[in-house]
């Protein structure tokens, strides 16, 4: 009897350990291009200081996903080169091999290797793939194409068809209908795809395969989707997939871009980076509200790269006094320098339109059209309130003004292309503690295939 209990006492000491829960069923993975840590921390300071209108409850769904979920720290350079480009860090994370920049869904000889779309295919799964950039954009070629160059677009677009995924949605429409793919948009028709033109027509599909193509080239960016009502936001083309890919018995696959964060922080344009935020965060919403009422499925959130680096910073008001006082010994911080404001949120939430097109705009102006009273009056409409430009220097520098503009937010940017920072990695959902500590991007293809119980790693 003795020997009994003690076997029984062992087993459930034992049994806690080795339990395993069941493999994920549905996998929601959003893909934020360009968003590195600082550019994150943008969008969630704004709403923890109550400065942004559209978070009275000044919580982001990003930092509540942060806060439930379980978060990582990775890296995601590529083979032989520290920073990455969209193209390489797709289809390292989606095939877990190492490549260059530009190559998608091969490896760093060429290679082409198996994406995790394919591997869901060959599982019975259900795919899908979105973006608000194009769908043949670098970030979803990674994961439905096998092309020596992101640049080959027309390929890109015949062998996403062929991959024939149940959901592709976005903008790209021209790789589809225009000089050797003319006839493309037939033949998704023909393999049953119902191709939606705008979102009134998407909201209608429920089942079945649908390609949606809302714009030819990228959609629209966020900052100026309010002139276009018929398009469909991110959130809203990412809450229609679901719908429809969860009728799959089997599960499903889907990979979601918010692919213009990037497009923004390029622009160094930061109340464009935050408007396109606002998007990624709507659509986390969405995504964690599916996965609360759909047991089984985990939503994972990251980057492929940070672009831009940029943030606040404070502002050194006399750098002669500064640097006198300092040679004599005195200390820095004694009314000489500017600590940026959370009122600079409410001014970002008001811009109407993306700065890099009012920039070229500008450039096109011959020198004695740039005007004081021009450059404010254009200024005023894109960011929505007036702006003094008395101090601003030398014109005739248009990039100059726009870099003149981010000194007033007291916002700094290091760069207008990508950096090599670390990127912040957060799942929620069954399994989502693989994805807590310090990781490459070519480690989360293995992690995703242990928590859908395709591998034993």
């Amino acid at each position: 009897m003795r020997l009994v209990r003690l076997v029984i006492l062992t087993g459930l000491l034992w049994f806690p350990v080795m339990s395993f829960s069941a493999p994920v069923k549905n996998l929601i993975w959003i893909i934020s291009d360009g968003t590195g840590p600082e550019i994150m921390g943008l969008l969630m300071q704004g709403a923890r200081a109550g400065a942004l209108a559209d978070y009275p409850q000044k919580t982001t769904a990003l930092e509540q996903l942060l806060q439930d979920g379980e978060q990582g720290l990775f890296f995601h350079h590529t083979y032989g080169s520290v920073v990455t480009d969209s193209a390489a860090a797709a289809t390292q994370m989606a095939t877990g091999v190492w490549t260059l920049p530009d190559r998608v869904g091969v490896d760093f000889q060429g290679n082409s290797v198996p994406t995790l779309l394919e591997m869901a295919q060959q599982k019975g799964k259900a795919i899908g793939i979105i973006s608000d950039a194009y769908v043949t954009d670098a970030t979803p070629a990674g994961f439905t194409a096998h092309v020596f160059s992101r640049r080959q677009k027309m390929e890109i677009a015949r062998q996403q068809l062929a991959l024939a995924p149940e959901v592709i949605l976005g903008g790209g429409k021209k790789y589809f209908s225009t000089g050797e793919n003319k006839n493309l948009l037939a033949q998704a028709r023909a393999q049953g795809y119902q191709l939606p033109k705008n979102k009134k027509a998407l909201q209608k599909i429920h089942s079945g395969k649908v390609l949606g193509l809302f714009s030819d080239t990228n959609l629209p960016m966020a900052i100026e989707m309010y002139q276009h009502p018929a398009v469909p936001t991110l959130a809203e083309m990412t809450g229609q997939a679901l719908d429809i890919l969860a009728q799959d018995p089997e599960g499903f696959i889907l990979i979601a871009e918010a692919g213009k964060v990037d497009w923004a922080a390029h622009a160094n344009d930061a109340g464009s980076t935050l408007a396109e935020l606002k998007v990624l965060d709507k659509t986390i919403a969405v995504a964690r509200d599916f996965a609360d009422k759909h047991p089984g499925t985990l939503v994972y959130v990251n980057s492929d790269h940070d672009t831009g680096l940029g943030s606040f910073t404070y502002q050194v008001l006399n750098p002669q006094g500064v640097a006198r006082k300092t040679q004599e010994g005195e200390v820095l911080y004694d009314g000489n320098t500017f600590y940026a404001s959370f009122d600079t949120f409410a001014k970002l939430e008001k811009q109407r339109r993306c700065l890099y097109y009012l920039e070229e705009e500008l450039k096109k102006l011959p020198p004695e059209k740039l005007t004081p009273a021009l450059v404010e009056k254009k200024l005023r409409a894109a960011l929505g309130y007036p702006v003094d430009i008395s101090d601003f220097e030398n014109l005739q520098d248009v990039p100059g003004i726009f870099k003149q503009l981010n000194d007033s937010y007291a916002i700094v940017w290091a760069t207008q292309t990508h950096s090599s920072a670390p990127l912040v990695g957060v799942a929620y959902g069954p399994g989502q503690e693989v994805f807590k500590g310090v990781y490459h991007n070519t480690d989360i293809l293995p992690k995703l295939k242990k928590v859908l119980g395709w591998s034993e790693e």
